[in-house]
């Protein structure tokens, strides 16, 4: 799956939600993109990262260092 960060600077959490399929109760914060990246399963490839918050950035990283059915590649 391809993320645009350019989307994720105007949309940010509804953008993610939509295009990862989180579940409604999704908090669209830090911590609850944390819990759902930890439980899916998925290959990221995030385009124009430039354009992203370096705290959703290492969110992303963090939750494929603990989440081995998740890998996540910025290009």
């Amino acid at each position: 799956m391809q993320l645009d960060g350019k989307l994720i600077k105007e949309n940010g959490h509804d953008y993610l939600m939509e295009a990862l399929n989180f579940p409604d109760y999704y908090g669209k914060n830090l911590d609850a993109l944390y819990d759902c990246l930890c439980e899916i399963e998925c290959e990221i490839i995030l385009v124009n990262s430039d354009d992203v918050d370096d705290d959703i950035l290492e969110t992303f990283k963090d939750a494929a260092d603990e989440n081995d059915s998740l890998e996540f590649s910025i290009q």
